[in-house]
């Protein structure tokens, strides 16, 4: 395949591929623009490279750039701003740029151009000063999308006169009438501003075949509208009565008696990490967690004890899948062992913490932080073993409670056949 131009002032070693470049050649010609696009296809690296072109080619501008979390901004931008096919260079040692503030999460380039990071846990929290353009990544992910999206585009009046203005939105889709597909895709609703470029995991050319075989087998029906070819779809209800008005909810630290951690091993599929805290009551506070492809042992590792000086040490109950990652994470002083429990055990035991019990309270909270355990959670099937890793990280993470079957069994919404 013949390469295709990159958009001027970007390293010539980010070659946009067909689809992206219709992206980029709409720069400055449409304000509101979706990539929406399957796994692995590159619709993150194309947002940031629009974010830096930006900032290069308009000399004082300022932009804001957007993740659901901040976990995210951390792990997810910065390194794809870092990557080889962009700044090449941390962001602290490169010419380009003339001051990264981790602190306020700033970025300055040389020429006074200014990129701003920030995550969309809370809607207010994008509130700010003028902006000229905004970039939202994983808007799937956002849970009050709607909000953040009408704060930010308030923002967009311009820093001062003479700048380009625009939004640009990078994520997998997600359902018809969401306010993500009524703002960009709903004929009777879209903003006549707004356009979509919508390319599938095939038209990404550097996706190793492995990968998207692995995603072709365990993504099908409206899985694979949504992760493979980047359309909004329809997935069934999940099994679970997760109930995002009643099970998310934040935990008080001072109150909790017992820390756990569940660890589901993955590499093209992603390494799910969860901490829980349980209270007096026994009530199961999910605190957060890690979801991340391709991750070394070093960087798992790191993620685990900084979950412990954040939280509190305790038992890490893993995978049983990978004994030799297990037997690393113990010489690395994690309280790390193999999950031996019957998985049906454990979904009968997650199931039934969802609904209110007897105190009108669920048995089980999940931070508003964790935004891809409540994603797994909204369409978890349990006789489909797909779209799984951080609620398997869960169930290995929360300890059964000695009880019968049949007393377990009021609370599923679901029986096993």
């Amino acid at each position: 395949m013949e390469k295709s131009l990159t958009p001027k002032y970007l390293n010539p070693r980010y070659q946009a591929h067909p689809a992206q470049l219709s992206f980029h050649d709409d720069a400055y010609k449409v304000f509101f623009r979706l990539v929406s696009c399957g796994t692995g296809a590159g619709k993150t690296l194309c947002g940031v490279a629009e974010d830096i072109r930006w900032c290069l080619e308009n000399d004082g501008i300022v932009g804001y750039v957007f993740e659901p979390t901040f976990r995210m901004v951390e792990r997810i931008l910065i390194p794809t701003l870092e990557s080889p096919l962009l700044l090449g260079k941390p962001l602290e040692a490169n010419p380009l740029i003339q001051e990264f503030n981790k602190g306020t999460m700033r970025l300055q380039f040389a020429n006074g151009s200014i990129l701003w990071f920030g995550s969309l846990e809370e809607p207010e929290r994008a509130e700010g000063t003028n902006i000229d353009f905004a970039h939202v990544d994983e808007a799937r992910l956002i849970r009050h999308f709607d909000l953040s999206w009408q704060v930010i585009t308030r923002r967009l009046r311009g820093s001062a006169p003479g700048y380009p203005r625009g939004a640009w939105v990078t994520t997998t889709p997600d359902h018809p009438k969401s306010p993500l597909y009524d703002f960009f895709e709903n004929p009777k609703t879209r903003d006549p501003e707004s356009k979509v470029y919508r390319w599938a995991i095939y038209d990404n050319p550097c996706l190793l075949k492995q990968f998207i075989e692995e995603i072709e087998r365990s993504h099908i029906g409206g899985l694979a509208e949504r992760f493979i070819y980047g359309r909004f779809a329809t997935v069934g209800s999940g099994s679970f009565g997760f109930d995002s008005t009643v099970n998310v909810g934040e935990a008080k630290l001072q109150d909790l008696r017992t820390i756990r951690y569940g660890l589901d091993f993955g590499w093209t599929n992603p390494t799910a990490v969860v901490a829980t805290g349980i209270d007096g009551d026994g009530r199961v506070y999910v605190l957060d967690e890690l979801y991340e492809r391709q991750l070394k042992n070093e960087e798992l590792i790191k993620v685990l004890k900084d979950f412990y000086r954040l939280y509190g040490r305790g038992p890490v109950l893993c995978d049983p899948s990978s004994p030799e990652t297990i037997d690393t994470l113990r010489r690395a002083d994690l309280d790390a062992s193999g999950y031996h429990g019957k998985r049906e055990d454990g979904i009968r035991e997650l199931g039934g913490r969802f609904p209110k019990a007897g105190d009108g309270k669920p048995r089980i909270y999940v931070s508003e932080k964790c935004v891809n355990l409540i994603s797994e959670l909204l369409e978890y099937k349990e006789n489909v073993k797909e779209n799984d890793h951080a609620v398997d990280a869960l169930r290995y993470a929360i300890e059964l409670r000695p009880t019968n079957e049949s007393v377990a069994a009021r609370f599923l919404p679901f029986k096993f056949t």
